[in-house]
């Protein structure tokens, strides 16, 4: 869980909030000496300080509102939107009957007739619930209009790492490297007569390229889907390979029905038959596991062949890699995160992303 005060009031937060409780004293306090100030009278000392003391609790009070208006936004919307009501007229209250002994102190002062507490906190009461009701509400409004566009800019992010991540894709698929070596090896099969694991084959790259040209780069997919995905590529490219490519998946079935964003797996499974399957000479194991902790949903990408250029292990400044974490940031922000090492003779990606599944409904489409 986020903490709430430096997470909710950041920088621009803090100055918004700060800006609005200035502005908003500032008017109250020319509202309330309205009437001194068109008589042309000059004010009294006690009334000067008393107003300056208005001020002075006033924006020790409002700090103390926003501060829990920043609290109440980790709530659900009815819960939050009682809290702030009651915080603010708890707040109001306060300050009422502290203006109350504060004014009773300054009649005092100025030898004018007293007056019971209780109606000098009546009197005040209603100017400071509309002041901190008025501040609550526009602070609110303010944070909330904030927060969709932060919303809105991730979600664009988002939508364009995925776009970059499914043109990316696409251009390996249509590598003609890659359609050769599959298309050679499907020719090879049919002359050796092993006609039905050439119809086989076939069937997979078409399986492979249809799946791939029709997925929503925007969208989120089950993980069993992007398994499936994942498993149509490494067939593919065992046929390159033969006994050189060896791929393993461990997912428990409760987590098939997770979200996961489309194409996060290609473009690790990718680096690991770049790097590590196709420059070795002995059979490499490539193993996809995914795995459940704490409300986040884990999966491990790992082969057991030597590393080779072009990748940067411990800093993951791999083109593809880097797609991936700016894909995890761009729809999880900070609960979305990658590590990728060295591990033996191989090479480990993991990545952490909060574990939501999909409807009944939505998983049988």
């Amino acid at each position: 869980m986020r903490s709430p005060i430096p997470e909710r009031f950041r920088r621009r937060e803090f100055l918004i909030a700060a800006l609005l409780t200035a502005l908003l004293w500032a008017a109250a306090l020319v509202l309330w000496s309205a009437q001194d100030l068109v008589s042309g009278v000059a004010f009294p000392f006690p009334y000067k300080r008393l107003l300056a003391e208005t001020f002075g609790i006033g924006v020790f009070f409002s700090a103390a509102l926003a501060a829990a208006i920043g609290i109440s936004r980790r709530l659900p919307r009815p819960w939050m939107i009682a809290a702030t009501v009651a915080a603010a007229i708890g707040i109001a209250t306060l300050h009422g009957f502290i203006d109350a002994q504060l004014m009773r102190g300054f009649r005092a002062e100025l030898h004018l007739r007293p007056a019971p507490l209780i109606e000098l906190f009546y009197r005040g009461l209603m100017p400071f619930v509309l002041i901190y009701g008025l501040y609550a509400m526009a602070l609110g409004l303010m944070l909330s209009e904030m927060t969709v566009r932060d919303s809105e800019r991730r979600l664009a992010e988002a939508r364009n790492a995925a776009q970059q991540a499914q043109l990316a894709a696409l251009r390996f698929q249509l590598n003609p490297h890659f359609l050769f070596n599959t298309l050679n090896a499907i020719s090879s099969l049919i002359v050796t007569r092993r006609n039905d694991e050439a119809e086989r084959m076939t069937m997979k790259l078409s399986e492979f390229l249809r799946l791939s040209l029709e997925a929503d780069p925007d969208a989120e997919v089950t993980l069993d889907e992007e398994l499936t995905n994942t498993q149509s590529y490494l067939e593919i490219e065992a046929v390159r390979f033969s006994d050189r490519l060896q791929a393993e998946f461990d997912c428990p079935a409760e987590l098939l029905n997770a979200y996961v964003p489309s194409f996060l797996l290609q473009p690790l499974v990718e680096n690991s038959i770049k790097y590590a399957v196709a420059p070795s000479r002995r059979p490499v194991t490539l193993s996809v596991r995914a795995s459940a902790a704490q409300g986040m949903l884990l999966l491990v990408v790992e082969d057991s062949g030597r590393q080779g250029p072009g990748i940067a292990p411990f800093a993951g400044t791999g083109v593809g890699l880097d797609n991936v974490r700016r894909r995890l940031a761009a729809f999880y922000g900070a609960q979305g995160s990658m590590a990728a090492r060295a591990s033996g003779q191989g090479f480990v990606v993991s990545l952490a992303l909060p574990l939501r599944y999909a409807r009944v409904e939505q998983a049988a489409e």
